[in-house]
């Protein structure tokens, strides 16, 4: 249950909705108690009394109405208000969540990140936060309600006989805590596997759909379908575990409360023929025992889905617990000479994986430099590093001739724009996706940059209102290029990092490309990363990775 805890904790910051939604259900659980069992007698004591005109003419029908009445309107005002607390404090703490576990999550670096499949985050992000709004709405409140008023009603029997006191409170007992307990060990693992049957479903289709073309392409739709199916199938099989432990704890349930009702009714028929008791009062306790079960009958689904929860919390925990092993310090740093860069004896490795050994390269202000070399040489980790999004095992870099450690993390950011391979676009409009660049980036920019790249006829009548589609879906693949590298040129910053902005471009489209890039912000330093000789001329350097 330690993984639990931490999201326990953060209902704090809820705790008045927390509060009135237990509150207000507590309140309508009552009422409904009180409602039936005030009913109960009331009919009882109203057709004894019609046994003869002077009993009925001395009953007093007026306060038992108003009690009924009573209980009636505040258990169905409470319900109403206390479902709209209940579930707004539900809404709330899992709006916080998910801002918790981003919170978690953007700090890390992708060195931390590489084993996750961002499917699997998904998962994360969207069903096991889900899964935890049960711990709330449907295990921590229905419990403290269960105790409170089992303790309240046994406590109104026991004043009647104390021996209806006791076998109600050891009934309730059985139903409320020693069936839960039973669903909870009988459905633990069970939870456990729903939880892992759901994420690996999910990251199945969400794998079947976004390769559907390649799988029609290769003929391995069937072969695909057949794993996606049978993920479905694991996840049913679960399922259907889940719902025959409910079947049973449930006949538990309605079995228990049974057992209590008879032995209430045989021990208050006792009461009435001993003449301890009115006979009307056999009505009332009846209903009483019954209605006091409706407190503990959600409990046991809850705690049987409490493995589920269980599990989705220790995934959240998985990602929220990691540390970045990128520390950035406070405050700011002066930059000395914007746009240098220095890389001095530098020693970088992906695990075993050596990349650089001993690199050296020095760039003034306003250098064009192309970086080249064979795929798996290093050119891209020159990004990664710069950014850091890695660190370097041995040697130093420096950027505008600070130690790249010294930096904050907004102020080095500042520092570059970068166009990484492959180009991630967003689900939205093209100004949408400039505007990335910087919020002061005007429309006049934009159409100027665009023209110049060649990609006015692609924002055809809707203009920059044209939808790039998830992941720039509707465009070419050059296109997509292209307005990457518009997004990059835009954003005014000493440096500017491009990453084969050239690949899957025609010829001549390359030397357009070229010619905007060289060109567009003459000061700019720029380092490409490229495997084309072409323009290498028009670059004061040509750096090459690894085995010439």
């Amino acid at each position: 249950m330690k993984s639990l805890l931490p999201f326990v904790r953060l209902m704090k910051s809820h705790l008045g909705w927390v509060v009135l939604g237990s509150t207000l259900g507590l309140l309508t659980l009552l009422s409904s108690i009180g409602l039936l069992a005030l009913s109960g007698w009331f009919i009882a004591a109203a057709a004894l009394a019609g046994v003869s005109l002077a009993s009925a003419q001395a009953f007093n029908y007026l306060t038992p109405g108003a009690g009924v009445r009573a209980f009636a309107m505040v258990r169905t005002v409470g319900r109403y208000f206390e479902r709209i607390a209940t579930h707004e404090a539900t809404f709330r703490l899992l709006a916080q969540l998910r801002v918790w576990f981003y919170q978690h999550l953007e700090p890390l670096n992708p060195a931390r990140l590489k084993h996750y499949r961002s499917s699997d985050l998904l998962n994360r992000i969207i069903s096991d936060i889900n899964s935890l709004d049960n711990l709330y709405l449907r295990v921590i409140s229905p419990t403290l309600i269960a105790v409170i008023t089992s303790i309240l009603v046994a406590g109104f029997l026991a004043w009647v006989s104390p021996m209806l006191g006791l076998l109600l409170l050891i009934c309730l007992c059985v139903a409320g805590f020693l069936i839960p307990w039973l669903g909870y060990r009988l459905a633990s693992g069970v939870g456990e596997a729903q939880v892992s049957a759901t994420s690996q479903l999910r990251q199945r289709a969400i794998t079947y759909v976004q390769g559907m073309s390649e799988l029609h392409v290769y003929s391995a739709l069937d072969s695909e379908h057949a794993k996606f199916v049978q993920e479905q199938k694991t996840l049913t099989d679960a399922q259907l575990r889940m719902s025959l432990i409910s079947g049973l704890t449930s006949g538990m349930m309605a079995w228990v409360a049974g057992i209590a009702t008879l032995l209430a009714l045989i021990v208050a028929v006792n009461m009435v023929q001993a003449e301890v008791l009115a006979p009307a009062w056999l009505a009332l306790i009846m209903f009483c025992v019954l209605a006091s079960f409706e407190a503990v009958a959600p409990l046991p689904v809850a705690y049987q889905f409490l493995g589920k929860t269980r599990a989705s919390a220790a995934n959240l925990l998985e990602i929220a617990e990691q540390t970045s092993d990128i520390h950035f310090p406070d405050g700011s740093v002066e930059v000395v000479h914007p746009g240098v860069v220095s890389f001095k004896r530098v020693n970088f490795a992906y695990a075993e994986r050596r990349v650089l050994d001993d690199f050296n390269m020095n760039v003034e202000a306003g250098e064009r430099v192309a970086i080249m070399g064979h795929t798996g040489s290093g050119k891209s980790s020159l990004i990664n590093i710069l950014a850091r999004f890695w660190e370097v095992q041995a040697g130093e870099v420096e950027v505008g001739g600070v130690n790249l450690r010294a930096y904050p993390e907004s102020q080095l950011r500042d520092q570059f724009s970068v166009l990484s391979q492959p180009v991630q676009l967003f689900a939205g409009s093209v100004r949408d996706n400039l505007r990335l660049s910087g919020e002061d980036v005007s429309d006049e920019d934009m159409l100027d940059v665009l023209e110049r790249l060649g990609l006015l006829d692609m924002l055809g009548s809707e203009g920059l209102q044209r939808e790039v589609g998830e992941g720039g879906s509707k465009l070419s693949g050059g296109q997509r290029k292209r307005l990457g590298i518009a997004r990059a040129l835009l954003r005014n910053a000493p440096i500017l990092i491009l990453d084969e902005p050239t690949e899957g471009l025609d010829e001549a489209t390359e030397k357009q490309v070229l010619e905007v890039v060289l060109t567009y912000r003459p000061t700019q330093t720029l380092l490409m990363i490229t495997h084309h000789d072409l323009f290498l001329d028009r670059f004061d350097q040509v750096v090459r990775i690894g085995p010439q």
